[in-house]
């Protein structure tokens, strides 16, 4: 821990000698689109000690075969975002980001979870097709794109989707949320959208303790520190480090709350529907839904889907890094200078015994010694602090728990390279304008970065594409 300390000290010191020029500089682009290095070969690739383990490698096969899996009826929804894990988090691979926004918030919604975007009665079309002489798609077709979208303002809503609108509060004439706007200060209601983040390298994020994200928030400079956000899940009081809004601490817990919202499939964790709107109601011949109970059950190796979800995710490497030319290098150095490692902290150490506190699955099976072992005292470089910062008019509008309007975790910069939208709802689709579009405790850093010569940011960027 003492070694993680004066790291983090030194990120800390260098964070805080940011340079801003005159605040009457405005930022603006300048000659062609940066160029930035791709070089996408790896992501999605196991850790090394998984690969070289043939039990750890099976389980780690188990798991993507159970996120890249399509969920059926009447299993699926009632009310659901996506089919499948991997519909989601599959850029530039398996267990990546998303290449659309697949989720909706809306501010008045006091019911927990998204705007669920489609539903299962309005899901199939047409009743038996044929080929020839053979029978295809028995029960119905499935609608392109999987019936009507709720989002859409000609959709004729089924009543399961009328029902999430009166839930939710949404409506498609909401505007996205500006959480410093005069609308917002006096109750209006408002849209977020929330891009899926990419998952590789969580299980080192996972490894790090409670202890370790606390003393990097005492750590961090006043005017940038973060604030740590402690829930109580599974069981215990954990430090919070995934999602925007830092809603979970564990693997487990994140997959199983996005099986039940993303694709209405109850689980171990999740017991309850989040609606029975087409309860034993049937579609062409087939059951919508039923109350047959929790329909993702354990398994006789102690795993229910939500735990092989996690198998998956945990063991995950990171993202690839690529070698850094003199430009890369100076823009590391610039991205210091700039401020930007006080919230993107570029390394973070994880614990002696990760198994200590990483939860057992559903079915009470722990992490294997050989996935411990390649968890434990490792140094990373994720260039996030996993903590929340008030982000001023950058925030999403929504509260989730201590995580106020304006707040959002930081989102780790590995990998970004293979991203194609940015910021929280996509707002921003190349990389300079969602640094310019920084506020709040991002603000500093974001007016250093605009008072770089262009040729100072093109290295910062070219810095980003190799992380």
């Amino acid at each position: 821990m003492k070694a993680f300390a004066v790291l983090t000290a030194l990120v800390c010191l260098a964070s805080a000698t940011a340079w801003a020029g005159p605040a009457n500089r405005r930022f603006q682009h300048s000659g062609p689109p940066p160029q930035l290095p791709i070089g996408l070969s790896g992501f999605g690739s196991p850790l090394q000690a998984i690969l070289n383990s043939p039990s750890d490698l099976q389980t780690f096969a188990n798991g993507q075969g159970n996120f890249k899996e399509i969920e059926t009826l009447p299993q699926i929804g009632p009310i659901f975002n996506g089919m499948s894990c991997a519909g989601c988090h599959s850029q530039p691979a398996i267990g990546g980001a998303g290449l659309f926004i697949n989720e909706i918030r809306v501010r008045n919604n006091t019911a927990p979870g998204p705007v669920h975007i489609f539903a299962v009665d309005n899901m199939l079309r047409g009743g038996p097709q044929t080929q020839g002489s053979n029978s295809i798609f028995a029960t119905g077709m499935e609608s392109e794109p999987i019936g009507c979208q709720i989002t859409s303002p000609g959709c004729q809503m089924s009543v399961c989707q009328n029902e999430e609108l009166t839930r939710t509060t949404f409506s498609t004439s909401l505007m996205t949320c500006d959480p410093t706007s005069a609308a917002f200060t006096s109750g209006a209601n408002c849209v977020i959208g929330r891009a899926a983040t990419p998952t590789f390298g969580l299980g080192l994020v996972e490894a790090v303790s409670d202890r370790a994200l606390m003393q990097l928030a005492q750590l961090e400079p006043s005017s940038v520190r973060g604030t740590v956000k402690q829930i109580n899940e599974l069981g215990q009081n954990r430090v919070a480090r995934f999602g925007w809004k830092d809603d979970h601490a564990t693997l487990r817990a994140f997959a199983g709350d996005a099986y039940l919202n993303e694709m209405g499939i109850t689980n171990p964790d999740n017991p309850n529907e989040v609606s029975q709107c087409a309860m034993n109601q049937q579609d062409y011949g087939i059951l919508m839904q039923t109350s047959a109970g929790v329909e993702d059950g354990i398994d006789s190796d102690g795993r229910a889907d939500i735990d092989h979800f996690a198998d998956f995710m945990r063991a995950l490497a990171p993202p690839p890094t690529l070698p850094q030319n003199a430009s890369a290098q100076n823009g590391g150095r610039l991205f210091l200078q700039s401020g930007c490692a006080g919230c993107h902290t570029p390394m973070l150490l994880t614990d002696f015994n990760p198994a200590s506190f990483i939860p057992r699955s559903t079915g009470g099976i722990a992490i294997s010694s050989t996935l411990n072992r390649a968890l434990a005292r490792q140094t990373f470089n994720p260039y996030s602090d996993f903590l929340l910062h008030d982000m001023g008019s950058l925030g999403d509008g929504i509260t989730s728990g201590a995580a106020g309007p304006t707040m959002m975790r930081t989102a780790p910069l590995w990998g970004i390279r293979a991203k194609t939208v940015y910021l929280h709802d996509g707002r921003a689709t190349d990389i300079p304008t969602a640094i310019s579009l920084h506020d709040g405790q991002g603000k500093a850093a974001a007016t250093a970065f605009q008072w770089l010569t262009p040729s100072q940011q093109q290295d910062l960027l070219n810095f980003l594409g190799t992380i």
